[in-house]
């Protein structure tokens, strides 16, 4: 049995659940990915970026250069932007179809209209971002399902579907009118019927576990606590499969599926599909900020680990089943 006992630091941190419940408001990174905290932008006279080159809408969609995995310029049309969301297939991949609500890496770049420097791009960081598709603006929730990994897309995303509905983002030069461009290369996609690696090697039979776990390793799966069962006083970590990946490191970032419930049952969520229910898709987000993720460092991509919480003043001992879908 591999099992860990955190305490300090990591369980004041892990102790706040915040996948899904447990956290107020402000314990919760609520800001959409992907980043968009660059500076406000400025065209070449010094005046604020307003974003589009024509006033009445076109349908038009910009020019781009590159091929999949190249950072994209954008020559954009005398027209205006499009009324609606549009997205345009760049080239084709021939990876697994992204579903919606899937954790996805990828590589982007993103543009107001008629700009002429990105607000924010994974290129110019040399890495692609891990995002849930749940967590990103309403655009890229809509527009990159249903494309497959692999892919280098165009999406034209209209302030309603962008970042209308919040007032802009003014850190980032984008107003709540504008209509905002990106260029996505789909690098992964961690879909919400995924699980772990079948074949990771078990290293804790289910009867030695304090909980009942529903689901055989590389399937998806729930968690009860059983009656009786004594509830955790400090967060323990056991390892029920032990997948074959790279170890997970601090600072990087996780997608992992998940089971959750309290231990008087009361309170209980699922990222996968079942029973009728669509699930939640996978968790997506970075390791060290306090997430239940944290839980994984040092365990490698494809294992199963069981992460049990004690209670605190805002929320009861919980049960976390998490499969580690993949790291970056």
């Amino acid at each position: 049995m591999i099992r860990t006992r955190l305490a300090g630091p990591v369980l004041a941190a892990l102790t706040c659940a915040a996948l899904v419940a447990g956290c107020s408001s402000d314990d919760v990174d609520s800001e959409p990915r992907p980043d968009t905290s660059g500076g406000n932008q400025e065209t070449t006279d010094g005046t604020s970026q307003e974003g589009g080159t024509g006033t009445e809408p076109g349908t038009q969609l910009p020019q781009t250069t590159g091929d999949f995995g190249d950072a994209p310029q954008f020559t954009f049309p005398d027209s205006g932007p499009p009324a609606d969301l549009q997205v345009e297939v760049l080239s084709e991949g021939d990876g697994p179809m992204v579903q919606p609500g899937a954790a996805v890496l990828a590589d982007y770049a993103g543009i107001v209209w008629g700009g002429e420097e990105t607000f924010d791009d994974s290129y110019s960081r040399g890495a692609p971002s891990l995002f849930s598709l749940s967590g990103v603006v309403q655009g890229w929730t809509d527009g990159i399902p249903a494309h497959p990994v692999g892919s280098r897309l165009l999406i034209s995303i209209p302030p309603e579907l962008g970042y209308g509905p919040s007032g802009g983002q003014p850190s980032a030069g984008i107003g709540p009118e504008d209509t905002i461009v990106f260029v996505i290369d789909l690098v992964e996609a961690y879909n919400p019927d995924q699980a772990g690696e079948a074949d990771a090697t078990v290293t804790t039979e289910a009867a030695e576990l304090p909980v009942q776990v529903h689901g055989e390793v590389g399937e998806p799966a729930t968690v009860t606590v059983p009656d009786g069962a004594t509830e955790p006083t400090e967060v323990e970590v056991i390892t029920i499969a032990e997948g074959s990946g790279e170890v997970v490191a601090a600072g990087q970032s996780v997608a992992a599926a998940y089971a959750m419930t309290s231990w008087d049952g009361a309170e209980q969520d699922v990222s996968w599909p079942g029973d009728g229910q669509e699930g939640t898709g996978p968790y997506a987000g970075p390791v060290g900020q306090g997430y239940i993720v944290d839980a994984t460092v040092d365990v490698p991509v494809g294992s199963r680990v069981l992460v049990l919480l004690p209670a605190n003043d805002t929320q009861p001992a919980t049960a976390w089943l998490l499969d580690i879908l993949g790291a970056a």
